[in-house]
């Protein structure tokens, strides 16, 4: 391949994931509006994000084994295509089940895109692991900033309905520029799916692959709380439809900086003060959203929250990387972010449920709190599941 169709995949690499992004990152602030519009409560709007995620466990997996076995470009195409059926479904629902139906088809694309384009990213040539990986994450937090900016701000001038039109064009475009996604080393064709699937077993043994779970689940924290609990917050705190939008969109404004300037340094032998880090700014930031009720210091809180998280995620993506060989990586990625699944669907019930018996500040002051007690034992936790010598990878 010569330089400029190098540079050309490349591009269609970057470009599709962020077209794929702005699609999520608008889903995250119509979905929950849209069904507070339609006078669903806040446990029931939790429940359309969260029930999604009981699924996602096999699907994470299935997909995992099938971009072990076919190759990441396919799956990141059928992902693309999924995102696009779930926007035109949203033209039509208007109950909680065909909201559910598009959630969960939703989810389903994003399960297997994450394992897929992080698993294509970390094979990529040129660069360190942790730059390879941080110009992902600031390409896929640019295109969620852009996406629910924008999500907010088509819901409050043009209404849901073009705001879910405009959704599915940009689908359709992520659709196409998969056409030209990069090449990475062939995987093995002796291989069958099942076969693949039966050796997660044998990653899940190991206690560092359960470090990279606890990692992935802190990152999780603010995709899923700014996608079910933040939106309702700010809406009872009588936040425009537009300013909810910008204000949650702040949670990709850092990340895109992190993986930019910091990614290089992400790195397995520093991962107990990271993580130590990761976790202490998601506990703070969640304390301190419950203690303002202003738009600006609300959006800075979200800013924290989004950076927090977003160390988080680089630092489980360089763990599997490094603990895992190019054969196996998208089942490796599988297995350290169940995290990403498990999150999504306890971390807004758990707050919801708080909120509505005890308010907003109590629920985050209580998570927050929460939170810097796993910060606080940081040494604890690594010495349990981070042993000196990990296994062959393999």
């Amino acid at each position: 391949m010569n330089p400029q169709q190098r540079n050309t995949t490349l591009g269609a690499f970057y470009a599709s994931a962020f077209l794929w992004n702005n699609c999520m990152g608008m889903l995250q602030v119509l979905m929950p509006l849209y069904a507070l519009s339609l006078g669903f409560s806040l446990l029931k709007i939790s429940s359309l994000i969260a029930l999604p995620a009981l699924a996602e466990v096999a699907v994470r997996f299935l997909g995992s084994a099938l971009s072990d076995r076919f190759g990441e470009r396919r799956i990141l195409q059928a992902c693309y295509i999924l995102m696009a059926l779930a926007g035109a479904l949203l033209l039509v629902a208007e109950s909680f089940l065909l909201l559910l139906l598009v959630q969960s088809i939703a989810y389903f694309s994003r399960s297997n895109f994450w394992i897929s384009v992080q698993s294509l990213a970390s094979q990529l040539p040129g660069a360190n692991l942790g730059k390879q990986l941080g110009r992902l994450s600031s390409c896929n937090y640019a295109g969620s900033l852009i996406g629910m900016n924008l999500g907010g701000v088509l819901a409050a001038f043009l209404g849901y309905r073009l705001s879910f039109l405009a959704l599915t064009g940009l689908a359709i475009g992520s659709t196409l520029l998969g056409l030209a996604l990069p090449q990475v080393e062939a995987k093995p064709k002796e291989r069958s799916v099942w076969a693949i699937t039966l050796g997660i077993g044998r990653f899940l043994r190991y206690r560092h692959i359960w470090l990279g779970i606890l990692v992935s689940y802190a990152a999780a924290m603010p995709a899923s709380l700014t996608q079910s609990i933040y939106p309702v917050y700010f809406a009872r705190l009588d936040f425009g439809e537009q300013w909810i939008g910008a204000a949650i969109s702040a949670r990709s404004l850092t990340p895109i900086l992190i993986g930019v300037m910091f990614g290089a340094a992400i790195a397995t032998v520093r991962q107990r003060g990271i993580f130590a880090l990761g976790v202490a700014g998601l506990g703070l930031s969640l304390i301190a959203s419950g203690a303002t009720e202003r738009i600006i210091f609300s959006a800075a809180c979200v800013a924290l929250l989004g950076a927090a998280g977003a160390v988080m995620d680089l630092l489980y993506q360089v763990q599997t990387s490094e603990w895992s060989k190019a054969k196996d990586r998208s089942v490796a990625m599988a297995s350290t972010g169940l995290g990403w699944v498990i999150c999504p669907f306890t971390a807004p019930v758990i707050v919801a449920w708080l909120a509505e018996g005890h308010g907003f500040s109590v629920a985050f002051a209580a998570t927050g709190a929460f939170l810097l007690l796993v910060a606080a034992g940081s040494r604890l936790w690594h010495r349990w599941l981070a042993p000196a010598e990990l296994p062959a990878k393999g």
